[in-house]
């Protein structure tokens, strides 16, 4: 084999690898999900990396809370949800990534939901 088509075979060989490393992160990063229980255990919130709520239950002590009460521990839950998936995630792609873990992160947040609004970092602002 020529040196030539031995360094093709060594680049093909490193594009599988990084192939194979980019469809498993894709994999973990499916499963990531934070999860936050509110202190009074009324609140229990279950969100994506990107903050999406996933799931929010609320306890037989919700009921007994101002509305107002209740809001605020329903949005300090999520934000403590989302808080824990960021870190998870910032843990599993940090090993994958490396150096380039901020880039990942700085595209992942331009995508993701923005708090309070509904309205996702891509849309232009008026």
């Amino acid at each position: 084999m020529s040196g030539a088509q031995e360094r093709i075979q060594e680049m093909l060989r490193r594009f599988e690898e990084q192939a194979t490393a980019a469809a498993q992160l894709k994999d973990k990063m499916g499963e990531i999900r934070g999860e936050a229980r509110s202190r009074d255990g009324a609140v229990t919130a279950t969100v994506a990396p990107s903050g999406a709520v996933l799931d929010l239950k609320l306890g037989p002590e919700a009921v007994k809370q101002s509305h107002t009460a209740l809001q605020a521990a329903i949005m300090q839950t999520i934000r403590e949800a989302t808080q824990q998936a960021a870190e998870t995630m910032n843990a599993t792609v940090e090993p994958v990534l490396g150096d380039r873990a901020e880039q990942f992160r700085e595209a992942f947040n331009a995508g993701a939901v923005q708090p309070m609004t509904g309205t996702t970092g891509r849309e232009e602002q008026s």
